[in-house]
């Protein structure tokens, strides 16, 4: 659907409150409302103000840039007033919004709904239609920005912008970016070459994120969306990725629901995943989900050597008016092959106060900073982490790390000299224990208190860590730690890196590891997580690893009740709830199924519900739904939950862990 605003000067005035003026404006209404009733091909438009000569209305339909301009002329002309339109621009759906409800015309109340504006009121997410700087190309900032694939697209578009109609998609893309504002400049340059070479009918571009549909049902929702955005472009940011502990990470699933949407409507609708840089999660699902049904072109920063950096850093210096650039060249280390531009922003930012205070405010060179620090956990992902049901050592043992970290950070601002601590940790556990998403918390309560420059978190595995060729495996572990450096890099199943026999690729990635945790000591924490036995395995391999660990942090298999506790709280995040008798049923499942071994904890209780749920539907569906109340829908009952076949038997399950 593609909006337009059009102002248009009449050939006879029309006076306000007069019985004349009152006349027109009736008849002016009538005739929109003829309009948006007859259907016109899907097109709807209705004036919205008038005063004096000048007359509003807006237009709304499907279509190129000329088929709009034709729909529209012929909605002036059945409206039947005599004046010519003056401008017409194309606008968001909120503005337009706007203009039905602030406009002096007066028009029936449900016009919203053929404007297909309800479904969107209240949505959190950017929408806009893109205007970018002429002067600044594609190809231009995929050049100074280093995106080398972007640079091929902009060529490839411009190959063929011979196009004189709008035909389809042939590829959809993801963009790897950090930055949320680069990523919006970058998206909005390729949205506009690819409207101005007829690949898109409209540039009018949304960006959503799993935070728009956070009070908003995920699937109907970006139905609506994606209905609604014919002609467009939809941006989806993501976050985060996979699924972890006893939530179900709603990231996955906002790929998942996407996927399916961006197939159906794959030649109406231009689709765009924004994710972190190097994230090969969200680049497996979205792989995983579309399953070669789409063509998806990804538009990733490549690294420049040093040469290429300092260049970059010249430019930074440049645009701020600094004449030498060379002391912040300096600050780049020159056996560091390879540097992305965030990490040059950063050594840039770094040294600029200390350039301001040199060079123009030297009387700020001897003041040391007085702003007061409490050493207490702050921030939503503390609150986040003490909400979580159980973990009370976990959270006890990372409260102990912030305390830990604030007090070397005040000793070393104070010029207490210390050795640098190690600051790295070990999570073990079974699986479904929440290691990873206490991992991601971790990683935004350091941030929030201090502790680290970044809250993201570089998740990787043996997959990212071990090079398929001979001298491959150094570089990439290298790769990774730089990824990560201000902030954690997390390695899952780190025992996975122990090979049957010495001398493979896993001990080359593991020796690695260990060199590169000294080297980033200062900027890196490395969190390794696992199953407790295997663990003590991968700590074994190398002497220098146990030394360079500060924490171990054992995530023990929840109890039954907390378990239930899970369980309800799941329940309620889908709307359902649990009845008295289904409560004791479930108990009596969690009950047996803490002793089978790897019984999947946090997973085994969102499996439960999810087969509960499947059940309900099949019961409630045998007798019809038409009559049944929405407590009878959402509550669920004892006979939709039933063992499941692992836990038919019960043996006695052995105690594991160091």
């Amino acid at each position: 659907m593609r909006y337009f605003k059009c102002k248009v000067e009449l050939a006879q005035m029309i006076e306000r409150q007069t019985e004349t003026g009152d006349a027109a404006k009736e008849q002016l209404a009538a005739k929109s409302v003829s309009y948006v009733n007859e259907g016109k091909n899907g097109f709807v438009g209705c004036v919205t103000s008038v005063y004096h000569k000048d007359c509003t209305f807006v237009f709304a339909g499907n279509g190129d840039d000329r088929t709009m301009q034709e729909e529209i002329a012929a909605f002036w002309e059945y409206i039947g007033f005599e004046g010519g339109i003056m401008e017409t621009n194309e606008i968001c759906g909120e503005q337009i919004r706007r203009e039905l409800r602030m406009g002096n015309v007066d028009l029936p109340v449900d016009l919203d709904e053929q404007f297909q504006l309800p479904d969107f009121r209240h949505l959190d997410a950017d929408e806009h239609i893109v205007h970018t700087d002429p002067s600044v190309t594609l190809s231009d900032y995929a050049s100074a920005h280093h995106f080398p694939e972007l640079a091929a697209e902009a060529e490839r578009i411009r190959a063929v912008s011979g196009t004189q109609i709008f035909l389809g998609h042939p590829v959809h893309y993801i963009v790897e970016e950090n930055n949320k504002d680069k990523a919006v400049e970058m998206i909005d340059l390729l949205v506009d070459t690819l409207y101005h070479a007829n690949r898109l009918q409209s540039a009018r571009v949304i960006f959503v994120d799993e935070d728009t549909f956070a009070h908003k049902p995920l699937k109907y929702t970006l139905s609506c969306l994606y209905q609604n955005f014919t002609g467009g472009t939809l941006v989806v940011s993501v976050k985060a990725q996979g699924s972890s502990g006893e939530y179900a990470d709603a990231a996955d699933d906002l790929i998942e629901k996407v996927c399916g949407f961006a197939v159906r409507h794959r030649h109406e609708v231009l689709t765009v995943f924004h994710i972190p840089q190097h994230n090969t999660e969200a680049h497996r699902a979205i792989s995983a989900y579309l399953n070669n049904e789409l063509t998806v072109l990804t538009f990733a920063e490549a690294a420049g050597d040093f040469e290429q950096s300092a260049v970059y850093m010249r430019m930074i210096c440049e645009k701020k008016g600094i004449a030498d650039a060379a002391p912040f060249i300096e600050k780049m280390d020159p056996e560091q092959n390879e540097f992305y531009i965030a990490e040059i922003e950063t050594l840039f930012n770094d040294y600029y106060t200390v350039h301001l205070k040199k060079t123009h405010f030297p009387a700020y060179l001897s003041c040391e900073n007085t702003a007061v620090k409490e050493t207490k956990i702050e921030g939503k992902a503390a609150d986040t982490l003490a909400e979580m049901i159980g973990l009370t050592k976990v959270k006890q043992i990372i409260g102990e790390a912030v305390s830990y970290y604030q007090l070397q950070k005040i000793y070393q601002e104070r010029q207490i000299h210390l050795d640098t601590p190690a600051r790295s940790m070990v999570f073990t556990g079974n699986p479904g224990t929440a290691k990873t998403t206490v991992a991601r918390l971790t990683a935004k309560i350091f941030k929030d208190n201090g502790l680290l420059e970044s809250g993201k978190i570089v998740e990787v595995g043996r997959a990212d860590l071990v090079g398929r060729f001979v001298g491959w495996t150094a570089p990439t572990v290298k790769a990774a730690f730089r990824r990560a450096k201000g902030s954690i890099l997390f390695i899952d199943e780190a025992y996975s890196l122990v090979d049957d026999r010495d001398g493979l690729y896993g001990d080359e990635a593991i020796n690695t590891i260990v060199q590169e945790m000294e080297n980033h000591r200062k900027d890196t924490i490395v969190i390794f997580a696992g199953y407790p036995d295997k663990m003590e395995q991968f700590l074994n391999k190398n002497p220098g690893l146990r030394s360079r660990i500060a924490f171990h942090v054992d995530f023990p298999d929840y109890t039954p009740d907390e378990l239930l506790e899970i369980l309800r709280l799941m329940a309620k995040n889908h709307s359902m709830k649990l009845d008295a008798a289904a409560e004791t049923a479930a108990l009596a499942i969690f009950r047996n199924a803490v002793k089978q071994p790897d019984f999947g904890n946090g997973r085994f209780a969102r499996n439960l519900l999810e087969q509960a749920q499947m059940r309900l539907a099949r019961r409630l569906t045998e007798h019809g739904v038409a009559a049944l109340t929405d407590a009878q829908l959402t509550t669920l009952c004892a006979e939709d939950f039933e063992m499941p076949v692992m836990c038919a038997e019960t043996p006695e399950r052995r105690v594991i862990g160091f």
